[in-house]
């Protein structure tokens, strides 16, 4: 097997496509590796598409397991999220995200109005509100104020707060409709 390097592709390219520059080819193709190898070192898969929509290549894992696939699935989502948060440079808002299904409503939110002090069992905050979410069976998503930056996932057991809100509900069809 021939090693091959990017240098060696311009002139392929420049025939197939005759109107651009040599050196816009150049950027082209070395942006391309950058990223796809950027986004390989960060455990993500490459799906690349024809213009027909169907797949050409693909970097990643097929499973024939359901269970497997649906787990790799949301790991692969939530690398998704956490990638997209990175590269766009966002700025964290300073709130963690968690999601309570209705059985877990009922439990820990008191049914009296007024800002009372919740008391959790167990506890999984996200800084990302869309990985929050990322569970079917939860049906509110709360947003905690006041936490010191930990890193993508907090968990905390026995904890009690006074800050927390309500900001999205997840309606009959399993999209989160936001208070805010």
């Amino acid at each position: 097997m021939e090693l091959r390097y990017i240098e060696d592709y311009y002139e392929k390219v420049h025939e197939r496509f005759p109107d651009l520059e040599m050196w816009e080819i150049e950027k082209i193709l070395k942006h391309g590796m950058q990223t796809f190898s950027i986004l390989n070192s960060r455990g993500a898969d490459i799906i690349i598409k024809s213009a027909h929509n169907s797949f050409t290549m693909y970097f990643g894992k097929l499973f024939n397991n359901k269970e497997i696939r649906y787990k790799y699935a949301n790991l692969k989502w939530r690398i998704k999220y956490r990638l997209k948060y990175w590269l766009n440079n966002k700025v964290w808002d300073g709130n963690y995200y968690f999601a309570l299904t209705q059985e877990e409503y009922n439990k820990y939110i008191p049914k009296k109005k007024g800002r009372k002090k919740v008391t959790f069992d167990y506890i999984k905050a996200f800084k990302i509100k869309e990985e929050a979410c990322m569970r079917k069976d939860t049906k509110y998503l709360f947003k905690l104020t006041g936490e010191e930056d930990k890193g993508c996932v907090i968990t905390k057991e026995h904890f009690s707060t006074r800050n927390i809100s309500l900001i999205a509900t997840r309606n009959s069809e399993g999209k989160m409709i936001y208070n805010e």
